[in-house]
């Protein structure tokens, strides 16, 4: 084939607007993001710290050799996402960058995977539209560009639903269905529950495709089982438990039930979003103003209509708030998976508005460009302008990166205050402290908490402040606001070298020096 008449199939096989939808994706995951979010958490540093520590021994944190599970702050989280970090370790070093990229590499390829998705659940306008709101979702932006390994939910989840419904038309798809869900499993412990009980659903809704391809089924079903077999000996062990226990789980079921509306609550979805700030900016939803209309619209088209598609985001869209109600309300990390169905529920509804408008090929083009400048315009408000300035010690760990980096310059002796939280994973991080070292005696995080006992992590000592506290006089201070009270009390004199302040303009670390 003539070169000139290659170029000419390439490009018209290419679909400029997903390019454009992808461009647009990778900019709002990527522009800023060792900055914003305005600061790092333990989660983060200690997540990098072990993919820095395998990197350069093969081993975690706890000297585990390619370990399953990485054990890190005793919650025991699903290694795939921290091997994730291993090469963009090696490639950028061990910085937030290199952290938090994996991410959003991830939530930009979910994109892609839901513009196939909705294309293969209806056609490709409403694939583009789907792609075009996950896209700029202030939901999946937010866990897209923090160092979290449930950003892997929603793209593991969408794989195996893209290739389930494939199978519809090749059975074979059904092998990489059932791999797809079953690395859902692997990547963050509420995809558990959600998987298992959305899999179940989806036996009784096509369990007549099932019977159709017995034998590519009975293989699908080995690969998932194989998995499901595999994690499941973990997830019933004292180690596997420890995070349910840690958090705690709902019992009562009027709590629960509670707990189950606030997931399709307006305040939730379209007004102020999860109440922690680490998870959602102040004074937005989940989702745009605009998706009040779009939302119903596309549920209203999907009664309606009937089908496959129906039944398969149905389930899903009732099912997906189920793991994170036996926590809490409104908690937009454990019901994460629930982005992309949102997205497409907006993508369709939005088709189906513009289609009945009878809109032409120019307002339609104008439409999409009013609705990506009005919504992103508001983001870029809430996330890169205000956000920022919520950063605290107590949201976003706001002023440990400069703390370590000003003792590392300027000294050798440093006692820390016990009531900041989980001190030594900054440690570990900011100062890439030698993985082959901190094997031989790692920190039970148990001992780190608030109001326990103190430790020790090379010449870093993080203890509680009390009158009674020895201390060597060529030790620097670091001190919650308030606390160089207590030493002063007890007769110590005291010199402040350095003041961390918040963007708000209030303290939130001091260093001092003993006179």
């Amino acid at each position: 084939m003539p070169i000139n008449l290659w170029i000419k199939h390439v490009t018209e096989r290419i679909n400029l607007s997903l390019v454009l939808i992808l461009v647009l994706a990778t900019f709002l995951r990527v522009f800023l993001l060792s900055s914003i979010p305005n600061g790092f958490t333990q989660d983060e540093a200690i997540n990098g710290y072990d993919a820095y520590s395998i990197l350069k021994t093969g081993r975690d944190g706890f000297g585990v050799f390619l370990p399953m599970f990485v054990r890190s702050l005793n919650d025991y989280r699903e290694s795939p996402h921290i091997f994730l970090l291993v090469p963009f370790i090696q490639l950028f070093g061990l910085t937030e960058l290199a952290t938090r990229l994996p991410s959003a590499l991830i939530g930009v390829l979910t994109v892609w995977v839901v513009y196939y998705l909705a294309k293969e659940l209806f056609n490709q306008r409403i694939g583009l539209f789907a792609s075009l709101f996950l896209a700029i979702s202030p939901w999946h932006i937010q866990f897209s560009r923090i160092g979290f390994g449930a950003i892997l939910v929603p793209f593991c989840f969408c794989l195996g639903l893209l290739f389930l419904f494939k199978s519809f038309k090749q059975p074979f798809y059904l092998y990489l269905s059932a791999l797809g869900f079953g690395l859902t499993l692997y990547t963050y412990a509420a995809a558990r529950v959600f998987t298992s009980l959305f899999l179940v659903g989806v036996l009784i809704l096509f369990g007549r495709h099932f019977w159709r391809f017995k034998k590519q089924t009975a293989i699908a079903s080995v690969i998932f089982l194989t998995i499901f077999l595999i994690l499941l000996q973990f997830w019933i062990s004292p180690e596997g438990m420890a995070r349910a226990k840690f958090v705690g789980l709902v019992k009562d079921p009027i709590l629960l039930l509670q707990n189950y509306l606030s997931y399709f609550s307006p305040d939730f979805l379209f007004l102020n979003g999860d109440a922690n700030l680490r998870h959602s900016p102040r004074g937005i939803g989940e989702l745009y103003w605009i998706e009040m209309i779009t939302v119903p619209v596309g549920l209203f088209f999907l009664f309606k209509h009937g089908g496959k598609p129906r039944n398969a985001l149905l389930l899903w869209f009732f099912l997906y708030p189920i793991p994170a109600i036996l926590t809490e309300p409104g908690h937009a990390l454990r019901a994460i998976v629930g982005s992309p169905l949102f997205a497409i529920l907006s993508g369709y509804g939005f088709v189906q508005i513009i289609e009945r408008l009878k809109f032409t090929s120019k307002q339609i083009i104008w439409s999409i460009v009013f609705l990506a400048t009005l919504n992103i315009s508001i983001f870029w408000k809430f996330y890169f302008i205000d956000y920022p300035k919520d950063a605290s010690y107590k949201v976003w760990r706001y002023g440990m990166k400069e703390t370590i980096n000003y003792i590392e310059k300027n000294s050798n002796c440093v006692v820390i205050s016990n009531l900041f939280h989980h001190t030594h994973t900054f440690i570990l991080f900011y100062t890439q402290y030698d993985p082959s070292l901190y094997q031989k005696s790692p920190l039970d995080s148990s001992i780190t908490f608030q109001g326990q006992g103190g430790y020790s992590l090379g010449k870093y000592r993080i203890m509680p402040i009390s009158k009674d506290l020895k201390l060597d006089q060529t030790c620097l201070l670091v001190l919650m606001p308030g606390e160089n009270k207590i030493l002063e009390q007890a007769g110590y004199r005291l010199s402040k070298v350095k003041l961390i302040k918040n963007p708000h303009n209030k303290p939130e670390i001091q260093i001092f020096r003993i006179d």
